[in-house]
């Protein structure tokens, strides 16, 4: 225990490590997007989220405090697990090089996750928990569960038993968070003459316990592409709509949101399909999230 950084937890928690190395949290510091968007880290109101000293340790409610070292470790082990000399997670143990203390109050909630992720957690409050009879926490969606040791590498380890470990990547999406999350009405089309075809369908979140898309700040983006086909598959006509965070289009847990899109036909052929897809992306493109696509022969 005298390396408490994220290499020193690795020693030990190597898969979790592992993980951890592939998160946003590990570059909430040294990410170019976080330099440029505080100005080169002058904002200081931006930064103790991104470096944070251990919020175990605040006061429920307090927010966060820079941490006076290793910043560049970004959200690591101790912003979220250090108390004291002890660590808190979701089990007891009298085995391993510290003491563990257990948690299923303050880690679980989704307000802890709120101290700095406060618009989402916000809108998880105020519109899922009061849509749903069973909400889900944050972690159940962002932090994937799988059974495994908790530690590698060691002759311990194989003392301790598997167990319910949670993904430390924090996929924000990811297919067991992004399959099936928008739910597509059946899409109608009206051919007026001499003009676009209108075509109108209705999304509602169903796995998400905020909208989609969430969130203050970064590019976030809902890309909606509809397609006209001919009776041979080929795209004869096509829409694309972007929804982004605050617009009355985000989609709001379980309620319904119309959409209309006008397309203009590429082709004499006639429409016999229409082709709708869902996807969240960032804004070069190089991440897109399928979260609903279908296809429906038009009527």
């Amino acid at each position: 225990m005298q390396d408490r950084t994220p290499p020193g937890c690795g020693n030990c928690h190597i898969r979790i490590a592992q993980q951890w190395e592939q998160s946003a949290h590990a570059a909430a510091w040294t990410s170019p997007e976080f330099i440029r968007e505080t100005k080169q880290r002058s904002l200081t109101e931006c930064l103790p989220c991104h470096a944070a000293q251990p919020l175990l340790e605040h006061p429920p409610g307090e927010p966060a405090q820079l941490r006076d070292r290793d910043h560049r470790f970004g959200v690591e082990c101790r912003t979220c697990h250090q108390l004291g000399d002890a660590y808190a997670g979701p089990y007891q143990s009298r085995l391993g090089p510290h003491p563990v203390a257990q948690d299923m109050v303050r880690l679980p909630c989704s307000d802890f996750c709120g101290i700095c992720h406060r618009p989402e957690a916000d809108e998880h409050a105020t519109l899922y928990r009061t849509t749903q009879t069973n909400p889900r926490s944050c972690a159940q969606c962002h932090m994937p569960a799988s059974r495994e040791r908790l530690t590698q590498g060691h002759v311990l380890s194989y003392i301790h038993p598997k167990r319910t470990v949670h993904d430390h990547a924090f996929p924000v999406w990811s297919p067991a968070v992004s399959a099936e999350a928008v739910e597509i009405g059946r899409p109608v089309a009206a051919f007026p003459d001499g003009g676009p075809v209108d075509v109108s369908f209705a999304l509602v979140n169903r796995g998400a316990g905020h909208r989609i898309p969430t969130g203050e700040f970064g590019y976030r983006k809902l890309r909606i592409v509809v397609e006209l086909g001919d009776g041979d598959g080929r795209t004869i006509g096509q829409a694309e709509h972007a929804v982004f965070p605050g617009q009355k289009l985000s989609l709001a847990p379980g309620v319904p949101v119309r959409f209309e899109l006008p397309i203009v036909l590429t082709s004499d052929a006639p429409a016999a399909c229409i082709r709708v897809l869902i996807q969240r992306v960032n804004q070069d493109m190089s991440f897109q999230y399928t979260l609903a696509k279908g296809e429906w022969p038009i009527r």
